[in-house]
């Protein structure tokens, strides 16, 4: 009989975000044990889950287990007070073996072990409870989706109406565009709509060579520009992800064939997303090579490969941006109900960058688009 355990707050831990669905702030207790499913919080937290029969059982109050007695004992640490009523919880409900995921904080995992019960680490049975997505929880990555296309949108119409300017440069309403102007304009965007991205990456021309850097200066014309929004969804804590390669003014002959064939393995991809294969990575990969364009799984040189199809095909998406399922080079096999983000991309210094990306729910006959993609035209 497996004892699942989390002990943390929900605005850190994802998987506690999960199973009990509120961003609670303060440390709470999650047990799951042979189906019944228990929260154990003070009464600050109690009137929270009293009609939420969809996420608990039962409620247990940390005052019924003891707490105020341990507070008043000062031979008590009371950093320790929350290990004891983890403890208390696991002795009520009969169990001596608890299941936890690599985040469990080390102070409560040794304390329930000196008291002889054994803590078990299990990354892969916690992911597989974070993959199976809760209603809650794609409404949450929808409602993020419209928000990125709204800030892309943003982007697109700032990229459209620049004008030349000397010095290589592009002004919008007499100023420079950059960057900076356009992170911040889609922050407003995103503020709108209810979510928010710490940091949007904005490259121009060779600026991709950063990798996760996220872009700083001026924008510049007929180059490509690559915007990369992975906004949270305020209500929830859920993220959704999508790039898209814009060049403002003339895109060259160079630049047009990258894109061709990242929209073409963009749809190899939707084929190869279904349940049970893994596959999707290499398919593209694969693709790419045949086109002759140099890719990771195909590079045997000294250092990390700069250009071609550098990166895996993508990830999943969910209360963290990059989370399991991982579509790289070693990948998992897809299950239904998945949320991953494919974005295959090309990069070449001088030539510029390209990427498309799309956030996309696995169904049991493909993919479902989270809503109905924006396109994918060079053109702003």
């Amino acid at each position: 009989m497996t004892t699942y355990l989390l002990h943390d707050d929900a605005i850190r831990s994802p998987e506690m975000r999960h199973e009990i669905a509120e961003a609670i702030m303060d440390p709470i207790t999650f047990l799951e044990h042979d189906g019944l499913r228990i929260v154990i919080g003070s009464w600050l937290e109690e009137s929270l889950f009293e009609s939420r029969e969809d996420i608990r059982d039962e409620f247990w109050n940390s005052e019924d287990l003891g707490r105020e007695e341990l507070i008043r004992d000062k031979s008590w640490p009371v950093p320790l007070i929350d290990s004891e009523i983890v403890r208390r919880s696991l002795e009520r409900i009969g169990s001596s073996k608890v299941v936890v995921p690599p985040s469990f904080g080390v102070l409560v995992a040794d304390y329930l072990r000196d008291a002889g019960i054994e803590v078990v680490v299990d990354a892969e049975a916690w992911d597989a409870r974070r993959r199976r997505k809760a209603p809650w929880e794609i409404e949450g990555i929808e409602r993020a989706q419209r928000a990125a296309e709204t800030a892309m949108m943003v982007a697109a119409r700032l990229l459209r109406e620049a004008e030349p300017a000397s010095g290589d440069r592009l002004r919008f309403e007499g100023e420079i565009l950059t960057a900076e102007f356009i992170r911040e304009s889609m922050t407003a965007a995103l503020s709108t709509q209810g979510a928010e991205c710490e940091e949007i990456i904005v490259h121009s021309g060779d600026a991709f060579l950063g990798g996760h850097e996220i872009g700083v200066g001026p924008i510049l014309p007929d180059k490509t520009c690559i915007i990369d929004c992975f906004p949270r969804d305020r209500r929830t804590g859920c993220h959704s992800d999508m790039t898209r390669t814009f060049v403002p003014g003339t895109a060259s002959e160079d630049v047009r064939r990258l894109h061709d064939h990242c929209l073409a393995a963009l749809r190899v991809a939707q084929e190869a997303i279904q349940p049970g294969r893994d596959d999707h990575h290499a398919r593209v990969a694969e693709y790419f090579h045949n086109q002759g364009f140099p890719t990771r799984d195909h590079y045997s040189g000294d250092g990390p490969l700069l250009e071609g199809f550098p990166h895996s095909l993508g990830h999943g998406v969910g209360l963290e941006v990059h989370e399991k399922p991982w579509l790289g080079r070693r990948p998992d096999a897809l299950v239904e109900g998945d949320v991953v983000a494919i974005e295959p991309g090309l990069y070449f210094k001088g030539i510029g960058g390209v990427r498309l990306e799309d956030t996309v729910l696995v169904t049991e006959d493909g993919i479902e688009y989270i809503t109905d993609p924006l396109p994918y035209d060079l053109e702003p």
